[in-house]
């Protein structure tokens, strides 16, 4: 059975978007006042129930009724079920999947597979839930097993609502109209926008392409997104506080590791998501959020990043990872509003939040930018978390940064 609209339902922003001509050159951008983060996906409503049949209340050694359901959304990038209310006898188990069978999470009374937990949608976290979601424009949920003990009157689950993401082909151009937020933090194409596929730089740059890879996707339980990082070999990363500023936060997002292109015009490569964990330090005026993940085993594999905490230097080079516009993660390299053709330290000392709280750059940026390692050519390392826009782009210092967060890493230097 299908549930979902016939056709995609639009925002306002994306129908109107198709009337909108691209412009033929990006042009540097200002959003006045506190950055927030980009909008990527919306909440839609829907009405499922699975498991619950009278007649089979109070009986065991039975199936679960009502067995599969789909959430069809044509052109949605992902879609991330909302489960109101989930309880299962023992023996039976939920699946959401993909319906090629690549993702697929399992639910039940005895283990819980990731998902995520939205305080702002009351969720609870034992009989509401979020699962991970689910990319491409369907979603199957499915009840498999036989229950072992009998099924109660409130033994069942319940969907009003899913979280559906934008068509990913139409986020270039709604970027660049800036209907993905009212006041997208750290959007700046400073000149040319010289921003690259990350794959492009596998080869040519394989200091840039490396130090994307510790790079994910964070996306936010309300549909909102931003760029987070791994710091150190230990369960720890960073994003902007102005995008995760809370435990509840954090443990409403997941991050997409991996969410690229397989090579520089290829398709999108493979995906590993997890979900928030806990939230360990947050700062606003230096604009960053320390916390960790579940299922941490899941990433160590895309490596991680150290620490620069000295001060920036003139004309340095840097380069900067992340996800502008929403997009697969791309590489800030070139610049061609210097003479060098490079992204370089323009000021080692601007004005963030705070006097002299920043290092300033006119390496090019977006929205979805915000929380993106500015790393040193020299060390590799990061010297500031990237949160501004303005021509000069700017990151909050981590030589800063650092003495605040110190003891999450138990002194050393990562």
């Amino acid at each position: 059975m299908n549930h979902g609209p016939s056709k995609l339902l639009m925002p306002a922003l994306l129908a109107s978007a198709l009337c909108l001509a691209l412009p033929a050159t990006a042009v540097a951008q200002t959003e006045p006042g506190a950055p927030v983060p980009l909008k990527i996906a919306d909440q839609r409503s829907i009405d499922l129930q699975l498991g619950e049949q009278p007649g089979r209340v109070g009986r065991a050694g039975v199936d679960a009724g009502r067995k599969q359901v789909e959430i069809r959304t044509p052109d949605a990038s992902f879609i991330k079920v909302h489960f109101d209310h989930f309880s299962l006898p023992a023996g039976v188990t939920l699946e959401v999947a993909s319906p090629d069978g690549r993702e697929v999470y399992r639910y039940s009374a005895q283990q819980l597979d990731p998902h995520t937990v939205a305080a702002d949608l009351g969720q609870d976290g034992k009989t509401s839930f979020s699962a991970m979601s689910i990319s491409g424009p369907v979603a199957v949920l499915r009840l498999v097993g036989t229950a072992r003990e009998p099924w109660r009157a409130g033994h069942g689950v319940k969907v009003s609502r899913y979280l559906e993401g934008y068509p990913e082909e139409m986020l270039p151009q709604l970027q660049n109209e800036g209907l993905l937020g009212t006041q997208v933090g750290g959007k700046s194409i400073c000149g040319t926008d010289n921003k690259q596929a990350a794959a492009c730089y596998a080869t040519s740059d394989t200091q840039a392409f490396n130090g994307s890879k510790p790079v994910a996707r964070a996306v936010m339980s309300g549909g909102s997104l931003c760029t987070a990082w791994r710091v150190s070999s230990s369960n720890r990363m960073f994003t902007n506080n102005h995008c995760i500023s809370t435990a509840a936060g954090v443990a409403g997002a997941e991050f997409w590791f991996n969410y690229q292109r397989s090579t520089c015009t290829g398709a999108q490569a493979t995906v590993t998501k997890v979900a928030g964990d806990q939230m360990l330090k947050t700062n606003t005026t230096l604009d960053y959020t320390l916390f960790t993940v579940k299922n941490f085993a899941n990433i160590s594999s895309f490596g991680f990043l150290g620490l620069d905490p000295r001060a920036a230097v003139a004309n340095e080079g840097i380069f900067i990872a992340g996800h502008p516009g929403g997009r697969m993660k791309e590489l800030s390299v070139a610049d061609t509003q210097n003479s060098g053709g490079k992204c370089r330290v323009d000021a080692p000392s601007v004005t963030g939040n705070a006097a002299n709280s920043d290092v300033g750059y006119y390496c090019d940026t977006e929205g979805g930018s915000s929380g993106s390692p500015v790393l040193a050519r020299s060390s590799g390392k990061v010297l500031a978390l990237h949160h501004f826009g303005g021509c000069f782009n700017s990151g909050a210092k981590i030589s800063l940064i650092w003495p605040q967060v110190s003891t999450y890493f138990g002194g050393v230097i990562p």
